[in-house]
């Protein structure tokens, strides 16, 4: 009986929740946003929620109205999985790296700048030949997202 309370609460707050959900207050008179993502997560299936969320940021912005300009910036052990081919990740991963190979085609059809430091890339010995298209190579990552946030871009650290 207990279970069955608790989860007519859950249901009860999330569906009130949902309803009055927004972001209004922060939204309000913008009509785009500049945002860079560093985005160096090693482990792939945190890598691929940090993915999703970009993503997932990008269409409420566009819903409410506000158009994105977004660079996602990759570096550490993030830079194994915008390469082609399998020779950076284990088998045990690849389908996670096809998933977000999958992200990183969708950020580019959107018309996001894709970046990958070759500090990091030279530091987790990532080949630059084997980047995946569409990612751009950077001489140094933080360099890139001072360069973008002193441009008015607002940095989303992304762990």
């Amino acid at each position: 009986m207990r279970s069955l309370i608790a989860i007519v609460l859950i249901f009860s707050a999330s569906s009130a929740f949902a309803g009055s959900v927004n972001d209004n207050e922060a939204l309000a008179d913008l009509k785009a946003v500049k945002i860079v993502c560093d985005v160096n997560v090693g482990e792939p299936k945190l890598l691929l929620r940090r993915l999703e969320l970009i993503d997932e940021t990008y269409s409420q912005l566009l819903d409410a109205g506000v158009r994105p300009t977004i660079v996602v910036a990759f570096r550490g052990g993030a830079s194994h999985y915008v390469t082609q081919g399998s020779k950076y990740v284990e088998a045990a991963n690849a389908a996670t790296k096809q998933a977000i190979q999958g992200w990183i085609d969708q950020f580019n059809r959107h018309g996001f700048r894709l970046e990958q430091c070759a500090i990091a890339a030279k530091a987790w010995k990532v080949d630059p030949t084997d980047l995946l298209p569409g990612v751009h190579l950077v001489q140094n990552g933080y360099i890139s997202m001072v360069a973008y946030q002193s441009r008015g871009y607002a940095l989303l650290p992304m762990d």
